[in-house]
């Protein structure tokens, strides 16, 4: 196992640019705007202070872009050319005699999920250091920094979520490449299922709030970790995303184990 996943690694490597944009674009693009919008604020209101910076707390409230609707497009994108390059180039046939099927299913999976893990401390790390050197070009220096055990936890729990989020979106979209055998098949659903979310909420109103879809499962339990919101919710957001991923991981796994891939 421990060999199929380094050649795994190696495969997405070797592809820098379903590498960069599929995996890592997302963070990059996040911590430029926030530099753009806090280069514009400093370009207006110079060197004037803004009081004492938690970075922990702000790296956790960064961890959020998980939940943004056009990067679970980018990233199901990314999830879906990684399923989708054996289907594509015929090469399972000389991967499955080697090779079970749950080995093969575990590893890309994992594989994902860790490079989407990778930009999630990306994210974290990038605005820590950009808030940083905010501080000291505004002349505050860092005693204006805060750095709390609890805001610590925070941004752990906060990482945990974005990542369980994450997860659910690796699920689907891998469950749809082995249904379809297609990324555009896997994609597009995927993001209606992240724009129809919000669409469902904007009509629904606080009624929406009953389904038990991924990214209203996320918002309640991230609200609870950066917010204080009610723990019921936060427990219950956690159990529903568990319960996608469970689902959609052998949903997956079951039909990729019956495809007939020895001949493909």
């Amino acid at each position: 196992m421990r060999a199929l996943l380094s050649s795994e690694m190696l495969k997405l490597r070797r592809q820098p640019s379903t590498l960069f944009w599929g995996f890592l674009a997302v963070p990059i693009v996040a911590l430029l705007f926030k530099l753009i919008i806090e280069g514009l604020l400093f370009v207006r209101m110079g060197r004037q202070t803004s009081g004492d910076v938690d970075l922990f707390l702000s790296a956790a409230k960064s961890l959020s872009l998980s939940g943004n609707s056009i990067g679970q497009l980018i990233y199901a994108i990314g999830i879906g050319s990684v399923f989708f390059l054996d289907y594509r180039q015929a090469t399972w046939r000389l991967l499955v005699p080697r090779h079970g099927r749950a080995s093969l299913f575990t590893a890309k999976v994992l594989t994902c999920i860790t490079w989407l893990a990778l930009g999630l401390l990306l994210a974290a790390f990038g605005d820590m250091a950009l808030n940083l050197v905010l501080s000291v070009a505004k002349g505050q220096g860092a005693g204006f920094v805060m750095l709390s055990g609890q805001s610590f936890l925070t941004l752990v729990a906060a990482f945990i979520c974005a990542l369980l989020e994450l997860a659910v979106l690796v699920a689907f979209v891998t469950t749809l490449v082995v249904i379809f055998r297609s990324m555009i098949a896997a994609v597009i659903p995927a993001f209606l299922l992240a724009i129809g979310s919000t669409v469902l909420q904007l009509y629904l109103g606080a009624d929406a709030d009953r389904l038990p879809l991924p990214s209203y499962a996320a918002g309640w339990l991230r609200d609870w970790i950066l917010t204080g919101g009610s723990p019921m919710a936060g427990v219950a957001g956690l159990v529903i995303l568990v319960g996608w991923c469970v689902i959609l991981f052998a949903l997956g796994l079951f039909l990729f184990s019956r495809q007939q891939l020895a001949t493909e």
